[in-house]
């Protein structure tokens, strides 16, 4: 039987495991029942034996006992010792053993208590009790051999009749079986199948293994039409396969890197998937598995999520709009589609902060045009009294009367055109020059001007405050800014206050490390705080985004405002390169302007230029102007300075004045609204007189015709009104170039 124990009869083996394992199963069974039997009657033996003990044994040793013939009593127990399996016997009174006979053992034994009557006068007395231990080890002993027999016997006969059904069904079955597996392992699914044929006798009648020959030949038939067919197929799949997967990796890379956060919901509108930009917004990222908006605790989000429901389930898309809680605002559209929906939010934040700038700018422009217009006019009006003091006051001696009058015209006509200035520069965003000043300077000069007397004399009932930072740092600005932008807040801080209050005016150094309300960046450093603190009423929170808006106010036009008071505010911040933050509640407002510190050393104070400095010696200047009235004062100016000076109304006038007549230098008006104006005019004076000399005056804003005019080689820029020491001061500098 070697040759059925090879490693490939898998079948052999198994079937011979089957029939050792079921043989030996049902012997052990038998040769347990039999054993078991025979156990059960030796036991009943030793119980038969014990009760013929307390029939026979029992009245004779408790007699022998009553009379204390303990000798009777041990031979007594040692004739029933002799008896098979008995190995133990005691007589025992009141739990005192009085005669023992054999050794007990620990186990494996089976032990009975009778107690011992004696009848004395007629009265049944218990004197003692008998104790009978029986061994089973003799049993146990006997049903072990007889075990070891059976075992043997029936092992013998299960491995003879095993061997010989392993034979015949070896013969019958498993090696035509080999056949049919080497067959099977030589298919080639490419090729048509080989006939298969088993080494047997040919039979007329077909019995199971014929049966399984022509379902191997059919079988290997059909997997090779069926291997063609699937071969075809697979191509195909897989084309198809690759066709889907280079879709889905489109998919895919349009979703995770589209910069539109995109959620994915199922119909329970719980989120399954959500794509890159959703994790860089910022925002705390969904679980997968969270209910969309359900699962959060802002109230009108479980609005949303009743919009998604209804989205998801009638198929419509929505589209709404909202603010998240970092001020974001979003645009956010649901859209359905067989497995729930998919959620886009686009920021709009960047488009309505380029709106409200492009609003601001668009007020400020408009201020701007009715500012300069009003400039242009007011500059023209103001030159005679700014311009003629500076004349009378060369003829008038130190000590007479009328030069502290005269004086007064002209500081009152300069400050006039301070004003006009700041609004149009300010309204323009374009800084008038700017110097390395004290704050603490500026604040104590604001609050000694009459400006700020005014302003006490209306409020008796304010205290104002100051808390200055003795060691404040130097900061570059525009003097007449500053004091503009402490002369604005402190009249709004108070008009805020009703009856008795406090303004507290405070300025202190910071270094400013962390972002700002209101702004998206700001600059790391030093810089230099301006706090105006009130205790009034404050603002509220619906006005406060818009006080910085041109022309916006809650005053009464025409007595305590005009809405521009904040707008040259902020304007002014924005051109000192700070920034502004305000805070306010119902105790009260406090506006913080922050301005670069710097470290450079304060500007030198200015002094009077003595006028020789700035006189001329005989030069000839043309001036060209279309108003009249700042021709004649240009040209008196000049004269004055010991200038020899023409002037012309147009710039076609000049053209054709320089085409015959040389000047030493032209001062050229910008603005000229007949013709050709300050540029055009210079551009063709250049043609006719190359390198020829000139400055530009204007009572508008420096522009780009300004600049462009410079680039062609015209000098220093002026602003109208004219004073003597400007003139004089920018034809002397031109004219040594």
């Amino acid at each position: 039987m070697l040759f059925l124990w090879k490693s490939q009869n898998r079948l052999v083996y198994k079937l011979i495991v089957s029939i050792l394992l079921f043989s030996g199963t049902i012997t052990v069974i038998i040769t347990a029942i039999q054993l078991y039997a025979e156990y059960r009657r030796d036991v009943n033996d030793i119980d038969v034996f014990i009760s013929k003990i307390e029939k026979s044994f029992l009245s004779p040793i408790a007699s022998s006992l009553w009379h204390l013939d303990m000798q009777s009593v041990r031979l007594q127990l040692e004739g029933i010792l002799r008896f098979r399996d008995i190995e133990y016997l005691e007589i025992t009174e009141e739990g005192n053993k009085v005669v023992v006979v054999g050794s007990p053992q620990t186990k494996h034994e089976i032990v009975k208590s009778i107690p011992l009557i004696y009848n004395f006068k007629n009265q049944d007395r218990e004197i003692g009790k008998l104790t009978v231990a029986a061994s089973l080890s003799r049993i146990y002993s006997r049903l072990f051999d007889r075990a070891i027999s059976l075992l043997i016997s029936q092992g013998i006969k299960t491995f003879l009749v095993s061997s010989f059904i392993l034979m015949i069904f070896h013969l019958l079955v498993t090696r035509h079986l080999g056949s049919i597996n080497l067959y099977l392992k030589s298919l080639d699914l490419k090729n048509l199948p080989r006939p298969l044929r088993l080494n047997r006798r040919v039979s007329t009648k077909h019995d199971e293994l014929d049966q399984v020959v022509d379902s191997t030949i059919e079988m290997a038939v059909n997997l090779h039409e069926s291997y063609q067919t699937i071969n075809t197929e697979l191509e195909l799949r897989k084309q198809a396969e690759d066709e889907l997967r280079e879709s889905e990796e489109r998919y895919r890379a349009l979703f995770e890197d589209n910069p539109i956060e995109t959620i994915v919901v199922d119909k329970d509108a719980r989120i399954t998937m959500y794509n890159k930009a959703k994790k860089t917004s910022g925002d705390r990222l969904p679980r997968i598995g969270d209910v969309m908006y359900r699962d959060y605790a802002a109230s009108h989000l479980i609005d949303m999520h009743q919009e998604l429901m209804e989205c998801i389930k009638r198929g419509e898309s929505k589209d709404f709009s909202d603010q998240d809680y970092k001020g974001r605002f979003l645009d956010i559209k649901m859209f359905p589609f067989e497995e729930g929906a998919i959620i886009i939010s686009i920021d709009q934040t960047e488009k309505k902060n380029l709106e409200a700038k492009l609003q601001r700018a668009r007020k400020m422009e408009a201020m701007g045009l009715m500012a300069g217009g009003i400039a242009h006019d007011l500059n023209n009006i103001l030159s005679g009294i700014v311009s003629y003091p500076g004349l009378l006051l060369m003829d008038l001696s130190e000590d007479s009367p009328l030069r502290e009058p005269i004086e007064t015209i002209q500081e009152s006509g300069m400050r006039a055109a301070d004003v006009v200035s700041d609004l149009i520069t300010i309204a323009r965003g374009v800084a008038t020059g700017k110097d390395v000043l004290d704050l603490n300077t500026l604040v104590e000069e604001y609050l000694d001007s009459a400006e700020h007397q005014k302003i006490e004399s209306i409020h008796p009932l304010i205290t104002f405050k100051t808390a200055l930072d003795s060691e404040l740092l130097n900061i570059t600005c525009s003097a007449s800014h500053v004091k503009k932008i402490l002369m604005n807040l402190v009249t709004n801080a108070s008009e805020a206050i009703d009856g008795a209050g406090t303004v507290t005016v405070a300025t202190i150094n910071q270094y400013l490390d962390e972002l700002l309300r209101g702004y998206e960046d700001v600059r790391t450093g030093e810089y230099v705080v301006l706090t105006i603190l009130d205790d009034g009423s404050g603002i509220s929170s619906q006005d406060l985004d818009r006080i910085f808006e041109p022309f916006y106010t809650k005053k009464v036009m025409g007595r305590s405002g005009t809405g521009l008071g904040l707008a040259v505010v902020w304007n002014a911040i924005q051109d000192h390169n700070g920034y502004i933050d305000v805070r306010s509640s119902r105790k009260g407002t406090t506006f913080e302007l922050y301005f670069p510190a710097t470290r450079k050393a304060l500007a030198p104070e200015k002094e009077a230029i003595p006028l020789k400095e700035y006189q001329g010696h005989g030069e000839k200047v043309l001036v060209v102007d279309d108003e009249e009235m700042q021709r004649e004062i240009a040209c008196r100016l000049l004269t004055r300075l010991d200038y020899t000076a023409d002037a012309v109304s147009s710039g076609e006038e000049a053209v054709e004045y320089l085409k015959e007549n040389p000047v030493d230098l032209i001062v050229l008006d910008m603005v000229m609204p007949k013709g050709l104006n300050g540029r055009e005019t210079y551009e063709e004076i250049i043609k006719i007189r190359p390198g020829q000399k000139a400055i530009i005056a204007s009572g508008y804003v420096k522009s780009k015709e300004v600049d462009m005019a410079q680039e062609l080689g015209a000098g220093k820029y002026i602003k109208k009104p004219y004073t003597l020491e400007k003139v004089g001061l920018a034809v002397k500098e031109e004219l040594e170039k």
